[in-house]
């Protein structure tokens, strides 16, 4: 099966947000400010892994990762946040990495993005 058949069939509408950042200047430095987020739609194809127990900043954090399979077209990156409804729950991934396997251009009909996601909240 196809990764094009794995998302229209089985395929989830997932909204990202992309942080905009600005430049600011104060005393000398350059410091990023976040002025915004923009807001759009994409479909793919999610895996969810089980959750694991991780520390982090001195807390125990339950850690989810998560597979996502997108067209190559789809506009993704690292740092996005991807927020989408499982079984009436509504969870919010941040993308780690984004690869596109043996280097197809986006115009290929082959070519697709796999997304590794993650999903961090405090242990509770």
């Amino acid at each position: 099966m196809s990764i094009e058949t794995l998302i229209t069939f089985y395929g989830r509408s997932l909204t990202k947000r992309r942080p905009v950042w600005q430049r600011d200047s104060s005393g000398g430095a350059f410091i990023s400010t976040t002025t915004g987020t923009t807001t759009s739609t994409i479909s793919g194809y999610l895996q969810v892994g089980e959750p694991g127990v991780s520390l982090r900043y001195g807390r125990e954090n339950v850690r989810t990762q998560a597979t996502l399979y997108c067209l190559g077209a789809a506009d993704i990156k690292p740092d996005d946040l991807l927020t989408v409804t499982i079984a009436s729950e509504i969870r919010t991934y941040r993308v780690d990495t984004v690869r596109i396997p043996d280097d197809r251009p986006t115009s290929d009909p082959l070519c697709h993005k796999i997304c590794a996601l993650e999903e961090d909240y405090p242990r509770g």
